[in-house]
């Protein structure tokens, strides 16, 4: 009967024990690295700045990686992650993510959550 009574309080302290904080939510946002002088624009460096800025937010989720238009990266990201890109000098904009739609008659219809102009 001890080894009942043991379970027993074993499973009761259980039961009241904090559950382990929810992770924070993750959403998607593009992140934009800053220009690179003239010198620095073969792509063993640009990929060595990429790196650089993605090791700020190691848990980070990585959707799309841009080298043509701009040099950055879509990510799902905490608010955490977001304040410590924005601090870095590596990084010139964190947007959130949307998609955007021109209608036939040139005007434009968001459907993300950035702010519409």
């Amino acid at each position: 009967m001890p080894a009942f009574r043991l379970s027993v309080a074993i499973l009761a302290s259980a039961c009241i024990l904090p559950a382990a904080p929810a992770a924070p939510p993750r959403q998607a946002y593009i992140v934009q690295l800053t220009a690179a002088p003239q010198a620095d624009g073969d792509a063993a460096r640009r990929a060595e700045r990429r790196r650089a800025v993605l090791a700020l937010v190691p848990d980070a989720t990585v959707q799309y990686r841009y080298t043509n238009a701009l040099d950055g990266f879509a990510a799902l990201l905490t608010p955490a992650e977001v304040k410590r890109l924005r601090a870095s000098p590596l990084v010139a904009r964190v947007s959130p993510d949307s998609e955007e739609h021109v209608n036939d008659d040139g005007t434009h219809r968001g459907t993300g959550t950035a702010p519409q102009s």
